[in-house]
């Protein structure tokens, strides 16, 4: 089994699922070609919040306490509301079954990277489930380019705490936990040029079920979190302010379940959202916004083989437009070897407070960015100033709402069981966005420099193809192997290629050519081939052996002769193959686990900060 202890190294090895680098160096999650923004990230069915730039750092995730990661694919926002174009991720945290059960860790790996964990769980006599949870993380950093000034990635450290308590009385069940995570990150330039970024995050939930009746139940359902982030830089000749961003999260819901017959369930409920945001370079110093719900969602059986879910979710919003979002989905046995599943469905995810509100100029490079909200008023400023020398946007267009970014998704996938050792699974997907929230210049100022703002503008599709097999050779050891064709691209830029509207450069000094549809790659930042195989042999005296490899296509990072699209005379990323081995022993109530991640130390410093390359590790595992 993988020796990873954070959640973007568990994730990779999914078929259809990719960890890719944020500005910061962070680790998001791409799924079937669209960006970690549009995934929903949930712990016991609860939103992880804090994208300080559309990506939520996997990174921040310690997984010593899961017992198991449901994924679904496609949107999902009848259920789960905004942000879930592109799938859930949802975490499960472990429960234990023992009166009294105890796990730990230690892994010390390349860079003098330390990780400790503890699992302690109990259950009273009066029924009382206890389990808590401490992770230990520091590292030295690394640094990928040594000519620069600052390390790739600084020393820094972090903590994760977690407890959860389950308690049933007659017929009443109640779920509580609270989980707290701190990272403190220290950069020096050199003796009189330093600063630290901390970051402190707490969530905390409630759950409770009353059970009374026969056939129907209610849960209500309360969850409060808080992220919170301070960068300060500290210098004897600038005088720099503290960088900040403070965002919380409350979600109350009330649903009722209602089981028509063993076969078929119906739940109906209703919720409140208030989120809020303080940050620098805003508009405003807080922004709030409120939101209602309402959602259906029936589970049944039209046949003895054949079941299927309708849900659909209405969301209210006071600074955007309502959305509707219906999904089905259905499943059916064909026989004891071949089973089919068919899902369709619509998601959507709302403006971001950043695309709102944001008010940013950069002090080095003279450009401004504004969020849609902020755009009509600070633009009416700087022309009564005399600052505007070119208005490309009116500022009556930021009349109005920003619309949600909106989806439908369709999968159809077919699995096969030859026999028990023999498994085949595959899975044809379509995602078509539109109102895909860009940025575009609006104005000029008097100094030359531009303004952006925010827009609904591109439509997008990511479609493809999934194949996975897993083979059972035999009791001992079993391989999987899986494989994605990815083609994702912009409608608005294949239909400027086709009125002759795109050219391009093969050098900045050669004359400029028109380009063919041919010519175009598609989305940036995604490959069309992808392929991950996975083998594990575990021997009868507990010798177990883990190898593997994720092979990725090229694919374009950035626009390199500035006509918007990423066509095949940009710059691209090699395609590459990452493998990652290990061994493990297990001795009793020990498990002694040597193993090295990127064993052929694949690099790309400009392009991948956040692949150190060959990491070397330990780690000793305990169970009572």
């Amino acid at each position: 089994m993988s020796s990873s202890s954070k959640l973007s190294d568990i994730l990779d090895d999914q078929i259809g699922i990719f960890i890719v680098p944020d500005f910061g160096g962070g680790n998001g999650i791409q799924i079937q070609g669209l960006d970690s923004e549009y995934t929903l990230l949930l712990v016991d069915g609860y939103p992880i919040i804090g994208r300080q730039s559309g990506t939520l750092d996997l990174d921040r995730i310690a997984v010593g306490n899961i017992e198991k990661i449901e994924i679904i694919k496609g949107s999902s926002s009848s259920l789960y509301g905004t942000d879930a174009i592109g799938g859930v991720v949802n975490l499960i945290t472990a429960k234990t079954n023992e009166p009294f059960s105890l796990n730990s860790n230690y892994k010390f790996s390349s860079f003098n990277t330390n990780d400790f964990s503890l699992n302690i769980g109990a259950i009273s006599e009066k029924g009382h489930n206890i389990n808590a949870f401490l992770n230990l993380f520091n590292s030295k950093g690394y640094d990928l380019i040594e000519t620069d000034i600052l390390n790739t990635v600084e020393p820094f450290k972090n903590l994760t705490a977690f407890l959860s308590h389950n308690f049933e009385f007659k017929d009443l069940s109640f779920f509580s936990s609270f989980r707290m995570f701190r990272e403190d990150q220290k950069f020096r330039l050199n003796e009189s040029i330093y600063g630290n970024n901390i970051i402190n995050e707490s969530n905390f939930n409630t759950s409770v079920s009353l059970n009374k009746f026969d056939r129907l139940s209610f849960v209500l359902d309360n969850y409060f979190t808080r992220y919170k982030s301070e960068e300060n830089f500290s210098s004897l000749s600038i005088n720099t302010p503290e960088s900040f961003f403070d965002q919380s999260l409350f979600k109350s819901e009330l649903r009722s379940i209602f089981e028509i017959n063993k076969k078929n369930k119906l739940i109906i409920g209703f919720g409140i959202t208030n989120e809020s945001l303080k940050r620098n370079n805003f508009y405003k110093n807080k922004v709030t916004q409120n939101s209602f719900n309402y959602f259906v969602q029936y589970e049944g059986f039209i046949f003895e083989n054949t079941n299927y879910i309708f849900g659909a979710r209405y969301d209210q919003y006071g600074e955007y437009d309502s959305e509707f979002s219906p999904r089905f989905a259905i499943r059916t046995q064909l026989n004891e070897k071949i089973s089919s599943k068919i899902s369709i469905g619509k998601g959507f995810k709302t403006p971001d407070f950043r695309q709102l509100y944001f008010n940013f100029a950069n002090s080095s490079s003279g450009y401004s960015v504004l969020g849609f909200n902020a755009a009509k008023e600070i633009i009416n400023n700087l022309q009564a100033t005399g600052q505007i020398s070119n208005l490309i946007i009116s500022e009556n267009e930021f009349e109005g709402n920003l619309k949600p970014e909106t989806s439908i998704s369709f999968n159809f996938g077919i699995g096969i069981k030859t026999d028990k050792n023999i498994s085949f699974d595959i899975n044809f997907f379509r995602n078509q966005i539109k109102n895909l929230i860009d940025y575009k210049i609006i104005a000029t100022k008097t100094n030359g420099q531009n303004i952006f703002s925010y827009y609904n503008l591109n439509k997008v599709y990511t479609q493809g193809i999934e194949l996975s097999s897993l083979f059972n050779l035999n009791d001992n050891i079993n391989f999987k192997i899986g494989y994605q064709f990815l083609d994702a691209k912009d409608n608005d830029a294949i239909k400027r290629i086709n009125d002759g509207d795109v050219y391009a450069r093969i050098s900045p000094n050669s004359p400029a050519f028109l380009i063919q549809k041919e010519d175009y790659f598609g989305l940036f930042n995604r490959s069309k081939h992808n392929i991950n195989s996975k083998i594990t042999f575990t021997t009868k005296n507990n010798f177990q052996f883990y190898f593997k490899s994720k092979f990725r296509s090229r694919y374009g990072l950035v626009d390199k002769n500035g006509n918007d699209i990423l066509d095949q005379f940009d710059e691209f990323v090699n395609s590459n193959i990452i493998s990652d081995i290990s061994i493990s022993k297990e001795i009793n109530n020990y498990k002694i686990t040597l193993g090295s991640d990127n064993i052929f130390n694949y690099k790309d410093p400009e392009n991948l900060p956040n692949n150190p390359g060959r990491i070397i590790y330990s780690k000793i595992t305990i169970t009572l």
